[in-house]
């Protein structure tokens, strides 16, 4: 019961701030250009796109706020997939942050791996679901480059979720409101937008799983694979050739493919998780 109270405001906060960026969205002018894709050219269903997307967003997210039994719903979910291990109600605590003292215990570091690297990834996955969406049913066109716009909005969108997840930490015991978790996620969506903006191009991040030390560890006895922070690995790579030759090789396609889908080598055994807490 205290932590939906303490829930109840932040979420109606996130939800409002979502319901804001839609509508701003919806007003901005589409601007042509030369590089786009026209799909269709018919007026009438661009205009009943613009009236009907906004107005389903509009009553989905308001339904959403003023429904407690919902934000609350959406809170339980959010915490039992991210933290299984202490979303029981036995975990609940008054909202601190995370002091050093229980940082330095921690088992492992990893965690600040994890949560740069699923900060990092989605900007730009989102912002191209927010930009091809709202270009294809306003203006019937595909705009071949992202839009700043949409970039900024997944960037916002992303780093909101952050702070949704590190406030629900922030009452769990053994969890806390973690500065250092939130700096990796900022980490993680600043680097994104560095690399929207032609910065650090040629520099690429990858993860995996280690299965074998997941196994290992008897901690798939009782909870899934992706809260073992242990078993993650990052990796950097930096194409140093880049900076040497005067042409670059747009092998860009192929380099966020690997990025996003490091987790491939581990479906082997997908099918083996046990779901016992969730």
């Amino acid at each position: 019961m205290f932590l939906k109270k303490r829930l109840t405001g932040f979420i109606n906060f996130i939800l409002l701030f979502a319901l804001c960026i839609s509508v701003s969205g919806s007003e901005n002018n589409v601007a042509d250009s030369d590089s786009s894709v026209l799909i269709y050219e018919n007026k009438a269903v661009a205009d009943a796109f613009k009236i009907a997307v906004p107005t389903v967003v509009f009553a989905t997210v308001l339904t959403i706020a003023l429904n407690e039994d919902f934000r609350w719903y959406f809170a339980d979910r959010w915490t039992r997939f991210t933290s299984p291990n202490h979303a029981s109600p036995d975990q609940y605590r008054e909202f601190y942050f995370k002091p050093w003292s229980e940082e330095i215990e921690q088992e492992t570091q990893c965690d600040k791996g994890v949560h740069f690297i699923f900060s990092y990834l989605p900007v730009m996955p989102i912002a191209t679901l927010l930009d091809r969406s709202y270009y294809a049913m306003t203006s019937g066109k595909i705009k071949n480059k992202i839009s700043d716009w949409s970039v900024v909005t997944a960037s916002v969108i992303v780093v909101g979720f952050g702070i949704m997840e590190e406030y629900m930490d922030g009452h769990q015991k053994g969890e806390g409101f973690d500065p250092l978790d939130f700096t990796a996620n900022a980490t993680g969506v600043s680097l994104a937008l560095l690399k929207h903006y032609g910065i650090m191009e040629d520099v690429y991040f990858y993860w995996s799983f280690n299965r074998d030390m997941f196994d290992e560890s008897g901690y798939g006895d009782k909870w899934p694979w992706w809260i073992y922070m242990a078993g993650y690995e990052f990796y950097v790579q930096v194409d140093v050739l880049s900076f040497m030759r005067k042409s670059r090789i747009d092998n860009q396609i192929f380099k966020s493919v690997v990025e996003t889908v490091g987790y491939l080598p581990d479906f082997k055994s997908f099918w083996k998780l046990k779901y016992n807490n969730i």
